[in-house]
């Protein structure tokens, strides 16, 4: 089997703490946030210093570009503020009662937000109007993951994933982790699943276990899938960066600051852009780093 060349071709700085949240946007376009309430915008086709489109009072765990070109911003314990892209103005505010914003998914016509406590706030998109509050558990909601069937897969802090139809019911829950799920994700009618286990889990659609791996060290924050389907990119507290084979989960790649100039904090968010298929990590180290699979 040939190694697989992965080249870091950037970094972009400008954050002043650690980065939290990043979110794919039209063609080249891509936004960050993080502890220094900075929501900024970056072009992985011209490599800048980004622009600052809202500055949030507070840190910024989640975001989420809709249809129209509204960037929802979760602000931690205030709620969720609308921004429009183009031009960088305040359109909504949806208040949340001092709860925290974990993660926010966009499920048909609906966002569904998670918070601390269990709950889950299901806002209608066109309006901006609260339809329902879900609460499955006393324990934070941190990813979301929508199927294949419409059903929508819910990661909890309990190590659960539970999963609900279209009309908010409870199908089914199953424990998943030892301890909190932080990021799901599908392909097909498969679910992949990471947390604070360091494991990285692959379900049948009937959501019975296919394979696991210990993946690192330490948390994994995130994964996501290539826009190929060939390949998974893991980020941990471990400041590394793993590519997987998404078939057998075999490791084929450890992206570390002493090899190949990486992070040098805990890597907490990716995202696998369709530009040039290229990959994209964000860290405690306040820096953004830019990898192509060549």
């Amino acid at each position: 089997m040939s190694t697989l060349q992965i080249e870091r071709i950037d970094t972009f700085s400008g954050h002043r703490g650690p980065v939290y949240a990043l979110e794919k946007g039209l063609e080249s376009l891509f936004y960050s946030a993080g502890s220094d309430g900075w929501v900024v915008q970056w072009n992985l086709a011209k490599p800048d210093l980004g622009k600052v489109i809202a500055q949030i009072d507070g840190s910024v765990y989640a975001l989420k570009l809709d249809s129209e070109g509204i960037l929802w911003v979760g602000q931690n314990h205030e709620g969720i503020q609308g921004i429009q892209v183009a031009d960088q103005t305040k359109v909504f505010s949806i208040p949340t009662k001092g709860l925290s914003i974990f993660s926010i998914e966009f499920v048909g016509s609906s966002a569904w937000i998670g918070h601390n406590e269990g709950l889950i706030t299901v806002v209608d998109i066109a309006t901006k109007s609260i339809i329902k509050h879900i609460k499955a558990s006393d324990k934070s909601v941190r990813c979301f993951c929508v199927l294949a069937d419409d059903q929508v897969a819910v990661g909890y802090s309990d190590g659960f994933i539970r999963i609900f139809d279209s009309s908010f019911q409870l199908v089914k829950a199953f424990q998943a982790h030892e301890s909190s799920v932080f990021s799901l994700q599908s392909r097909g009618e498969e679910l992949y699943s990471v947390g604070k286990d360091a494991r990285i889990k692959h379900w049948h659609a009937n959501f019975s276990i296919f394979n696991e791996v210990i993946g690192h060290i330490y948390a994994i924050h995130d994964l996501q899938i290539s826009p190929d389907g060939k390949w998974i990119a893991t980020a941990s507290m471990d400041k590394t960066v793993k590519i997987w084979e998404t078939d057998g989960l075999k490791l084929r790649k450890v992206l570390d600051a002493s090899r190949h100039g990486g992070h040098k904090n805990s890597v907490n968010k990716l995202i696998w852009s369709s530009f040039d298929d290229l990959l994209v990590s964000a860290s405690d180290d306040k820096n953004l780093s830019i990898w192509k699979i060549l």
